[in-house]
């Protein structure tokens, strides 16, 4: 029996994987991947000894903990052969936007079920992801958080707040990339270096976000501090409550919300 298997070894799986080799959670030998193409293959198995299989039931029935690491337009067929298996004494950890832990836990049944949301930084062991499950006090918890925290920090939340805070971390990177993208093609336009104005730019939001969790004064405070009468500061956020900058923020994670209510159906 393993004591690891992955179903998934996408960026997110692979990340995971990577993080969870590298601090030591389980040993390459504990762990059953399961793989799909001649590439995975080839990279995972061949060149660095991973065990594998092209079975999810194979992996569902020889793993102690399974870690479902795939997008939730496949969980049907996956959920199919899970449905008529008898997962007693194990731990399931789910990654997918959207899936409820009760729908998981129809299919695999009396299994503990761990439902997270990592995010994309994960790739460079700087995740920030959240975790929710029933029972707090499992084995399989615990061993969830060693796992996240492999690649990151996670925060435990309840998980009918799992559709809201995904616009806080899971779905965060794409809008931080492209309020980051928009700053450095400005800078661009303007005769800036793209290497530079991609520093200036990422090392202030960096910077910045360190100031708000660091700092005693609020966010409002902090956003004065910068701000001198008729400065440069207040003329470009002037532009952005114009434009109702805050407004968009609230439907865009409003939005975000609700397509991951939608994808639980």
């Amino acid at each position: 029996m393993y004591k690891l298997g992955i179903l998934g070894v996408g960026k997110m799986g692979g990340a995971i994987l990577e993080g969870i080799i590298k601090s030591k959670v389980f040993k390459k030998e504990e762990i059953l991947l399961n793989l799909y193409t001649d590439n995975e293959v080839d990279y995972y198995n061949k060149e660095r000894g991973f065990n594998y299989t092209q079975s999810p039931k194979e992996l569902f029935s020889n793993c102690e903990m399974i870690l479902l690491s795939i997008k939730p337009q496949v969980f049907p067929e996956n959920m199919e052969i899970a449905s008529k298996l008898d997962f007693k004494g194990k731990g399931v950890i789910s990654i997918a936007a959207g899936i409820t832990i009760s729908y998981i836990e129809k299919n695999f049944k009396n299994a503990e079920i761990i439902r997270v949301m990592p995010n994309t930084p994960a790739l460079i062991n700087k995740a920030v992801a959240t975790v929710a499950s029933k029972n707090r006090d499992s084995k399989y918890y615990k061993k969830a958080i060693e796992i996240l925290n492999s690649i990151g920090v996670c925060y435990p939340v309840e998980e009918d707040k799992m559709d809201a805070s995904l616009a806080l971390n899971g779905s965060m990177p794409a809008y931080l990339e492209l309020f980051a993208k928009a700053f450095i093609d400005k800078a661009v336009l303007d005769g800036i270096d793209y290497e530079i104005a991609k520093k200036l730019t990422c090392e202030s939001i960096i910077s910045s976000a360190s100031l708000i969790l660091e700092s005693d004064e609020s966010i409002e405070q902090l956003i004065k501090n910068v701000c001198s009468k008729g400065g440069t500061t207040l003329a470009g956020l002037d532009k952005l409550y114009e434009y109702n900058f805050e407004k968009a923020i609230y439907e865009c994670s409003e939005a975000c919300k609700n397509r991951s209510k939608e994808l639980s159906k």
